[in-house]
């Protein structure tokens, strides 16, 4: 009798499928690998911001995302685990094409004058050159893109913000620390609602701090720290209630610190020194019980310290000094674990038992 060949017939045939099934995805695959390219004006951006920032390792192409990746990307972590310093450009891809949305520069001392050609990026959602060496001004077409992130902290960047940066409504972070930046606040930063935070410290702003910051209900982070400002304290810092960092330090603005501080209660570190203008009461800080910083130095306060300052539990530093303070120096600070308190130039009292050898006069 022959034998039959009919029971392979099936095996071939599922064989035969299943290799048409691979090739039909690593085409589909490499089809769509060479679809997701940059748009060209995207990398001839790339290329200008490179060159003008004298930054080399970019090896720029339409391809250079596909995949959903990016370019160079390097880092260095710090012991908490943030980014030191890197180069990271990270692009978001469908299946037909590539956008630049984040670029970070960090710390790799890059020179140059900051690129207005940024702003051809019109997907970019971060731009963060930390630490770096670059001048020039802000360009105002920043202004146009739709960032969350806008990082230029430690560079040489000058002139004024401007108003433009007001403008992007989904600005997250504005970090303008340390730089040569100067001129007024503007006040149309204040429609930048989505703002959580606003680092303006160790620049050269003058003027007062405009009233529309009051709008910025969002902000959980907020310093102006070295700056020659004029004006009162503005009583709309009571908006800011879920502000947990304020540093409000040698802006040579007049007091008292407004009332409303007391509103904001989630408040963890408060730095605000070197007040001008009349002398003021302590302001009431007693519902800020997660507070683990507080520096009032020099800020015209007199009285009596109060007694619920040695029953912020969380309280790691106190500076109070430069101040009008008397009366005796509150028992309940004796019984908290204070790494340091400052309490100098003052008429205080300090009981032997007081401060258990912490406070320094």
């Amino acid at each position: 009798m022959k034998p039959s060949h009919r029971q392979y017939a099936p095996v071939t045939t599922g064989l035969k499928l299943l290799m048409f099934s691979i090739c039909l995805f690593q085409f589909m695959n490499e089809f769509t690998s060479l679809a997701q390219l940059l748009p060209v004006e995207e990398v001839e951006a790339l290329q200008t911001i490179a060159s003008r920032l004298q930054y080399s390792d970019w090896q720029v192409a339409r391809n250079s995302c596909s995949g959903g990746g990016g370019l160079n990307m390097t880092y260095s972590l710090n012991s908490q685990g943030l980014v030191r310093f890197g180069s990271n450009v990270t692009c978001t891809c469908n299946t037909t094409e590539c956008h630049v949305t984040h670029i970070q520069l960090k710390g790799l001392n890059v020179t140059g004058v900051l690129p207005e050609e940024f702003a051809n990026l019109t997907f970019l959602e971060e731009i963060d050159l930390s630490r770096n060496y670059i001048n020039g001004s802000i360009p105002a077409r920043f202004g146009e893109l739709p960032l969350t992130i806008l990082s230029l902290l430690g560079n040489r960047i000058s002139g004024p913000i401007p108003s433009e940066i007001g403008d992007i409504a989904t600005l997250e972070e504005l970090v303008l620390e340390d730089n040569l930046l100067d001129g007024q606040l503007p006040s149309n930063l204040g429609r930048a609602r989505s703002l959580r935070r606003i680092l303006l410290s160790a620049n050269n702003f003058t003027g007062t701090v405009p009233e529309s910051f009051g709008n910025l209900t969002n902000l959980t982070d907020f310093r102006i720290d070295g700056n020659t400002l004029s004006g009162r304290m503005p009583s709309f810092i009571g908006n800011w209630t879920r502000l947990t960092r304020l540093d409000w330090q040698g802006t040579s603005m007049e007091g008292p610190i407004p009332s409303t501080i007391s509103l904001l209660t989630n408040l963890t570190e408060l730095r605000i020194t070197d007040l001008t203008g009349p002398s003021s009461t302590f302001p009431d800080l007693r519902n800020m019980t997660s507070m683990t910083r507080l520096h009032l130095r020099n800020c015209l306060l007199t009285g009596s310290i109060p007694d619920y300052i040695g029953q912020m539990t969380r309280l790691q530093n106190l500076d109070l000094s430069f101040n009008m303070l008397d009366g005796q120096v509150p028992d309940s600070i004796g019984r908290v674990s204070f790494a340091t308190v400052y309490i100098s130039k003052q008429q205080l009292a300090v009981r032997k038992h007081s401060c258990v050898g912490i406070c320094r006069q």
